[in-house]
Parts: C-alpha cells; structure tokens; sequence
C-alpha cells in the first residue's frame, strides 16, 4: 500500500506565504479510459506535478506538509528525487533524478503510480498493463476520446502533460484552467 500523508495534513504548502491551495506549474495527468456506456472514459484523474511554484507569491519554495506538526522540505518538486506527493495526497518515493525517463518507468515508483491509477478506478490488474508498458512504451494520442471507443482495447492509460494551474484541498491535487501540450496512450 502506498502511504498518504496524515488527513490533517496540508500537502503541498508554500514556505514563503504559507499558501496550500494554489500552485502554477506543470503536471503529468493520468486517466484510465474504460468502456463506461457506449463510450470509453475515465472517472478520476492523478495528477502528478513536476514542477510547482506558488500561485500567490510565485516563490519555488514549496514543502510538503505530511503531518501538522512535519514539513519535508527536501522532496521531488525542490531535489528531483525524495518524496513525491500525487493524486488523493498519495506519497512516492522517487529515487530517480528525473520523472518519466526510461529508469523511472522500471522503477518500483512508477509500479506504484500504476497501481494507484488502476486501483482509483477500481481495477486491479495493473501487473499486466505494467508489463506491457515496459515492453512496448506510450504512443502518441491526439486527444480524440472516440479513438478508444473504435479500437479493441478492453483498457487504455493515458498519460498527458499539463501547464496551468494545480489546486489542492482536503480529497489532493487537481488540475485547473490549464493547456495541454502532448498526450500519450497505451491500451490493452
């Protein structure tokens, strides 16, 4: 089971102006597109930053609150490697330099982060599409949500990269009023 910060925990907080609600920066979101109806979509979305800065005082200096009385300031977002806070306030340990190269795919990281989108959906063989992902890798998507409805995939994780602005309350991170640069599937 991947650990979560205690629920009175803050999260992401800015160490400057004590904001906890608003960032800028970019993101990497994953949905797992599944046959809902006659169409193919997703219900929930991970978001998982890569880059932060505070939205009311633009500083970088951003910590992560996992309890009310514990603050790391040594993490992901301030050392590219440490703990990494995604989705419903679920915390990694990334040891890679940089998120999403070829290492950090074979890490136990990205095994966990699979495990998290499948089990936010309510599935559970995220083995399988792990496996997959190593052998074969993302394709590009060009966003057309009725791709998947016209091919034979039972289950497609999608993977799109995100700039804009990330909010956080109490359920964690989602993201905001942003643009999407490129998007990535790979289906099953």
């Amino acid at each position: 089971m991947t650990p979560t910060i205690e629920e009175a925990a803050r999260g992401y907080v800015c160490l400057d102006c004590n904001n906890s609600e608003l960032f800028k920066g970019m993101s990497n979101l994953f949905r797992l597109y599944k046959p809902i109806s006659e169409n193919f979509d997703f219900n929930n979305e991970i978001v998982c930053p890569e880059t932060m800065s505070c939205y009311e005082c633009s500083s970088k200096n951003i910590g992560i609150e996992i309890s009310p009385n514990k603050i790391i300031t040594k993490h992901m977002m301030s050392e590219g490697s440490g703990a990494w806070l995604v989705g419903e306030k679920w915390l990694l340990d990334v040891d890679e330099n940089k998120a999403f190269t070829a290492d950090f795919i074979k890490s136990l990281s990205w095994k966990e982060l699979i495990k998290i989108i499948f089990e936010s959906e309510g599935e559970n063989n995220h083995h399988k599409l792990y496996n997959q992902l190593i052998e074969h890798g993302f394709n590009e998507w060009n966003m057309d949500p009725e791709f998947f409805s016209k091919s034979r995939f039972s289950l497609a994780l999608v993977y799109i990269s995100s700039l804009g602005i990330i909010r956080q309350d109490e359920y964690g991170l989602m993201d905001e009023d942003s643009s999407y640069s490129f998007a990535r599937y790979i289906g099953f």
